[in-house]
């Protein structure tokens, strides 16, 4: 279950199973990306087995892979009326791996941006995406424990996120994590600390964090929270939860990324499970707001959680 805050206790979470899905058999693919393996029924148990070999690794909390489960990529493909059934399969494939609610691993449903990542210059209408992330959120939670707006590029990503999240499932939880550029800025310019403060109007927010950027961007956005007392003052009330990825700077900055053009392959190559999982010593270990869940995004794969987590156990 979600830690108290102040806990010392460190939750591990998975990796990207975006990147892992190809690594096990599903084709890949620059359209649908990891939603392939929700539209084609004979890669469902592609999706439990990367789900189980971060468990595996030592997550104690999974993210449901809906993240290709917007509008963005359906439509591409004519497959946007199939939005709310791929959904809710996400959340069945993600239970079936963690096991019942309440046996020990959390499952989170996934709010993602609704076009493509890194983009705040590509934000639906917010009266579209509410409706959006009503429907996604409406379409999970019978599933997942919580639900995490992930990769948010900017406030009003994920402000729209987190009202849809309200009209679907009036009363599920949310961690925002934001996707910083190699500043620690949220793709808009806005600094963390101001976007975290603006979260705080929001009720039902359970965790904040930085996910889907450079490790090194991590620390240079948490640590505008200490010189703002009032930001850093409500990320001491819930969850702080970070996971990097380990793509190069330049795709980090990329103001005109698209997933048609990754190369999930193009790794940094001296980002090592062991100096990722150094990284993570250093986010749990934060003399002020210590991380309280800690995992990986993109290229961040079971040998990397598994060292994470093994890094982080009490002496």
């Amino acid at each position: 279950m979600p830690l108290s805050p102040g806990s010392s206790r460190v939750q591990i979470l998975d990796g990207g199973t975006g990147v892992l899905l190809p690594k096990l058999g599903m084709p890949k693919d620059p359209i649908l990306w990891s939603a392939r393996a929700l539209v084609e029924e004979k890669y469902h148990p592609i999706v439990v087995q990367a789900h189980r070999a971060f468990i595996d690794a030592g997550a104690t909390a999974i993210i449901a892979n809906n993240y290709g489960v917007i509008p963005g990529y359906l439509r591409k493909a004519n497959l946007e009326a199939e939005a709310p059934r791929l959904a809710a399969l996400a959340g069945q494939l993600a239970r079936e791996a963690a096991g019942p609610k309440g046996g020990g691993v959390l499952v989170l449903g996934s709010l993602p941006p609704l076009i493509d990542s890194y983009r705040a210059d590509l934000l639906m209408p917010d009266a579209e995406a509410v409706s959006w992330y009503a429907m996604l959120a409406r379409a999970m939670a019978p599933y997942v424990d919580l639900f995490v707006c992930e990769t948010m590029s900017c406030p009003a990503e994920a402000a729209s996120a987190l009202k849809g999240l309200k009209e679907g499932d009036p009363d599920g939880k949310a961690w925002v994590c934001f996707a910083v550029d190699s500043e620690g800025k949220c793709r808009d310019g806005t600094p963390f600390n101001v976007a975290v403060r603006q979260l705080s109007t929001f009720s039902h927010v359970s965790g904040v964090g930085v996910n889907c950027c450079i490790p090194e961007a991590v620390e240079l956005a948490v640590a505008t929270l200490d010189t703002d007392p009032q930001a850093s003052a409500f990320a001491s009330s819930v969850e702080r939860v970070v996971y990097a990825n380990s793509y190069p700077k330049e795709h980090n900055e990329g103001v005109k990324f698209s997933t048609e053009t990754l190369d999930d392959e193009d790794v940094r190559e001296d980002l090592t499970a062991e100096h990722y999982a150094e990284s993570a010593k250093k986010w749990a270990n934060r003399g002020t707001l210590p991380f309280t869940f800690i995992g990986g995004c993109c290229g961040i794969l079971p040998h990397h959680i598994k060292l994470v987590a093994a890094s982080l156990k009490p002496e």
